[in-house]
């Protein structure tokens, strides 16, 4: 019997997006709920899930994927990129956080946080946040933000810098 038109393996390239390899999947279940927190420090906690599937679905789905050697950082990396490109490109999500971070409650998990410190949080830039919480709340060297970030040692300590230094401008 001769293959039918269903039978036949689909070149679209979407739909081989949704194909994922048991190790991507392992990968997925194993880095999901790091990852979502990661994205929350970023862009609030309404945005943290659509950021995350944005960036893993993306990553999963590159050409590149089955090449990349560290597979954390490269994905860490992802949830920053496709932060920076919601902040560009969707005034209606940028509005939607100004109205959050008006709420009281806080952002980045933690409970006893002063409230004009979160603020001032909220006022730095993505990769600033994104420094600031894997340094501060994750405890990491600034070495190892680097790894997580997939970015050089001088670009993480300039962040870092100009993150202390808006944050003391802000809170002082």
């Amino acid at each position: 019997m001769a293959p039918g038109p269903d039978d036949s393996p689909s070149n679209d390239p979407l739909e081989a997006a949704w194909r994922f390899s048991p190790s991507d999947t392992a990968l997925y279940e194993q880095l999901a709920p790091e990852l979502i927190r990661f994205a929350a420090t970023l862009v609030g906690p309404s945005g943290a899930e659509d950021l995350f599937a944005a960036a893993i679905l993306g990553a999963f789905a590159s050409p590149r994927w089955p090449a990349v050697a560290d597979q954390r950082s490269y994905l860490y990396r992802c949830v920053v990129n496709h932060a920076h490109k919601q902040r560009r490109s969707t005034v209606r999500r940028l509005a939607r956080e100004v109205r959050l971070a008006e709420r009281p409650t806080t952002e980045l998990g933690a409970t006893g946080i002063d409230p004009t410190v979160l603020a001032a949080l909220r006022q730095l830039t993505i990769r600033q946040r994104a420094v600031i919480y894997l340094t501060y709340w994750c405890d990491l060297s600034q070495r190892q933000v680097a790894e997580t970030l997939d970015s050089s040692l001088r670009t993480v300590e300039r962040d870092l810098t100009a993150a202390r230094a808006r944050l003391e401008e802000l809170l002082s």
